[in-house]
């Protein structure tokens, strides 16, 4: 692509060429050829430099900067320079031009690129030629040397009677003559077709020495070959006026065409694509009613389930009555309790355990079970509290490795620890201001069973021994006996009780 687009720039067809160029770009850039964008970048800079689209030209001349900085292709950095020496000399910026015209010459040099280094010689002949005369003959003559080598004559003779014009200006006349007469003797003798720019230039010799009858032939034969020129290239743009109409037909037949083909399957795709839709919409809403058909079903479960947790909750409060009835009962018939404050105290405590099992139970939907460490932790606390005085200072730890337990398990274990702390406080520490309680609940597994571990450093009692006074010894008795466990009791150094249950 970059060759034919070459090819069309060299026969004046700079817009097929500037086309092709994009397009090679395009497929550059999608294949990752940093390289073939690089060149790309340039071509379609060298057209728009030829139509004097300099902002464009200099738009890709800077990407293609950024591709040799990104890539580091110090291999072909001498064609930017080039352009850019081409593009600076358009836009009347001499020094800059004359600059990057070196700075080709020398990475051309370096990675020997024969066309740069010619076309670097080019620039420097005519951007010297004003200032450094000699200096920019030096440089003709080697891109002269350049063009004989690759045989191109019509190249090597133009710039050859250019350098007759150099020579010209600065009065070396004969050295004019030398460079013209070899000119046109090279394109003589290798039949090359003869440029009008070498009979003009004779013309301007002739003229310059007084000759005037040379210069006028001369002059004669620049116009001819000069009009013979005109004419080809017209009958060129003719024949590319009439190319380019019968392309445009048939562009528009193929237009035509591809307007019918899109029109069919942008309708085919709007076809399909409908389809599509539709049928996800169905499949949303076969979804949608199987989610809302299983959510019907999750909440006739849900209120089944809490119809039977609220009938579960009035049982349980029921069942919770009946132990403080009977616990009252017990009391009336104790004939030795005659402190009405500590019997109310004992009696709030007791019903209190229950109302904060109730608690716990109303923040969850699973009212068989509670988390046995808040529930004692709480409890125990509570009781403490309602006895807590500021000249002691009792200590509480509750330490629980066990997490939920049935509900049948925690109404008797939690009287047990309100009938253990009530005691401990109002009996342990009498004749000390500072104590301590400590609450263990374990597995043990290799038991089987659950063991609960009460201590205070009070002064201790006979567990096993029966007490005249006061229900609270055969309260916690029975309640061990609800639980099916066992106890083991020590009073040494304070009051410890182990009580062991399923």
């Amino acid at each position: 692509m970059l060759q034919k687009a070459i090819l069309y720039s060299l026969k004046e067809d700079h817009h097929k060429a500037l086309k092709i160029a994009l397009e090679a770009l395009d497929e550059a850039e999608k294949y990752n050829f940093p390289e073939r964008a690089y060149r790309s970048c340039w071509i379609i800079a060298i057209m728009y430099e030829n139509g004097a689209e300099y902002d464009l030209c200099k738009k890709y001349l800077d990407k293609a900067n950024v591709l040799y900085r990104k890539y580091k292709l110090n291999n072909v950095y001498s064609i930017y320079c080039v352009r850019m020496a081409s593009y600076f000399i358009k836009v009347h910026q001499r020094d800059s031009a004359t600059s990057m015209a070196y700075k080709a010459l020398d990475y051309a040099k370096k990675y020997n690129n024969k066309r740069e280094i010619r076309d670097a010689n080019l620039l420097l002949g005519s951007l010297l030629a004003k200032h450094n005369y000699k200096e920019a003959i030096k440089h003709r003559y080697l891109a002269v040397n350049q063009f004989l080598d690759i045989e191109d004559f019509s190249s090597a003779s133009i710039q050859l009677s250019l350098m007759a014009t150099t020579f010209l200006r600065n009065k070396e006349i004969e050295n004019a003559f030398r460079h013209s007469d070899s000119a046109l003797h090279i394109s003589q003798i290798n039949h090359v077709v003869i440029n009008p720019i070498i009979y003009r230039i004779r013309s301007e010799l002739f003229e310059a020495i007084g000759e005037t009858d040379s210069a006028f032939f001369y002059f004669k034969k620049f116009h001819e070959a000069y009009i013979t020129g005109q004419g080809a290239l017209q009958n060129a743009k003719i024949k590319q006026i009439s190319e380019q109409y019968q392309n445009d037909k048939k562009e528009a037949v193929i237009k035509s065409k591809d307007q019918l083909i899109l029109f069919i399957v942008s309708l085919f795709v709007i076809i399909v694509v409908g389809t599509i839709i539709l049928i996800r919409k169905n499949k949303e809403i076969r979804k949608k009613s199987k989610t809302i058909s299983h959510q019907v079903t999750e909440l006739s479960k849900t209120l089944h389930q809490k119809q039977v947790l609220l009938s579960e909750l009035q049982h349980r409060v029921k069942n919770n009555l009946q132990h403080v009835i009977s616990i009252l009962e017990i009391q009336k018939e104790s004939v030795d309790f005659n402190n009405i404050d500590e019997l109310i105290r004992g009696n709030q405590n007791r019903i209190h355990s229950m109302a904060l099992l109730h608690k716990k139970l109303n923040v969850s939907d699973n009212v068989q079970e509670v988390h046995l460490k808040r529930y004692i932790s709480e409890l125990a606390e509570l009781v403490k509290e309602s006895y807590d005085s500021f000249d002691k200072k009792i200590s509480l730890h509750v330490n629980c490795t066990m997490g939920n337990i049935s509900l049948e398990k925690a109404l008797p274990l939690g009287l047990i620890i309100v009938e253990l702390v009530s005691n401990s406080m109002k009996h342990a520490f009498k004749k000390r201001n500072v104590g301590i309680i400590n609450i263990d609940f374990t597995r043990n597994e290799k038991e089987h069973r659950n063991e609960l571990c009460y201590a205070d450093n009070g002064i201790g009692f006979d567990f096993n021994k029966p007490c005249e006074k006061g229900l609270g010894q055969e309260i916690i008795k029975g309640l061990i006996d609800q639980l099916d466990g066992s106890t083991e009791s020590h009073s040494n150094n304070g009051f410890e009780l182990i009580v062991y249950f399923k």
